[in-house]
């Protein structure tokens, strides 16, 4: 008998020492993951920055910016030998690429089917891509809140996002992709901290905000930081370069006068004052970028 519960005993702890490394790679690969989905980055929604014609532009931008990712939209009936030569120059260069995409309508889909269909058109690039690197992961740009539905009925309009946001990101994880979920700064500010908070609990492993006020840039997004502390996932800060008068931006939303050693300063700042050291940047976006490299060279 006592033979038997000293076998029992060191299965139990073999067991035990299994569990404890196998939990150990979970939080050290989750802990590089949040760490590679923060890096600096920027937006690019023009399709013709995936041409080899605009290369030079895009080095210039993502070299004097230290961008190690670049979000690119994509058109999805782009010719495949179009993406595997961007993503090749863009390994070459030194940046991953995530998917860009997004609609206000997928929010309320009650299949979510416009982001699994995402999903499935980056793994079919990703097999066809592999030795270009592929892409690292999606950025989805849904942004519920200018559906019509969302003056009527948020909660319901929100409660469907996080349901297709979360299902999407299941979806995602399964090819090894990453998720960057764009939000506002004032989910919180609406009533809706429990919904922000399932978001980023199951919906991704970085939020990015929008953060496109000036005036208080840290606090506006202290909140969605702490939680994103609390689940272990990574918060980018993306700032405004857009020209005032675009979109109705205003002076106020934009850095596009202040230039890009205000940003980089701003930035210090935030770092400062926001608490999760899983805080990344992002420029929004390239086009306006090169307009601002191309003036300060003049």
């Amino acid at each position: 008998m006592a033979e038997g519960r000293k076998a029992v005993f060191l299965l139990l702890l073999c067991l035990l020492v299994c569990c404890a490394g196998g939990c150990q790679r979970d939080r050290k690969s989750a802990e590089e993951s949040v760490s590679k989905v923060c890096k600096t980055s920027i937006f690019s929604w023009e399709e013709e920055y995936l041409l080899p014609d605009m290369e030079d532009e895009i080095k210039k931008a993502v070299e004097t910016l230290e961008c190690g990712a670049v979000y690119q939209q994509i058109p999805s009936d782009t010719d495949l030998d179009v993406i595997k030569d961007y993503l090749k120059r863009r390994k070459e260069s030194g940046q991953d690429v995530y998917y860009l995409a997004g609609d206000s309508r997928w929010a309320i889909q009650k299949d979510a089917e416009a982001m699994l269909q995402a999903v499935e058109t980056v793994k079919k690039w990703n097999k066809e891509v592999s030795t270009e690197g592929g892409f690292s992961g999606i950025v989805w740009d849904v942004e519920p809140y200018l559906l019509e539905r969302w003056d009527t009925d948020p909660v319901t309009v929100m409660a469907q996002f996080v349901q297709n946001a979360a299902k999407a990101y299941e979806a995602a994880k399964e090819q090894n992709l990453l998720v960057i979920l764009c939000i506002p700064n004032f989910y919180d500010s609406m009533g809706m901290e429990q919904s922000l908070e399932k978001l980023v609990r199951s919906g991704c492993d970085a939020v990015a905000v929008m953060n496109y006020d000036k005036t208080d840039e840290a606090g506006q997004i202290f909140e969605e930081a702490a939680i994103a502390e609390k689940y272990g996932k990574g918060i980018i800060h993306i700032t405004e370069m857009q020209r005032p008068g675009t979109h109705e931006l205003e002076p106020k939303n934009t850095y596009y006068e202040d230039g890009i050693e205000a940003v980089q300063k701003s930035w210090r700042h935030l770092r400062e004052e926001i608490p999760n050291k899983n805080l990344g940047f992002s420029w929004h976006y390239l086009k306006p970028i090169l307009e601002l490299l191309d003036s300060d060279t003049r």
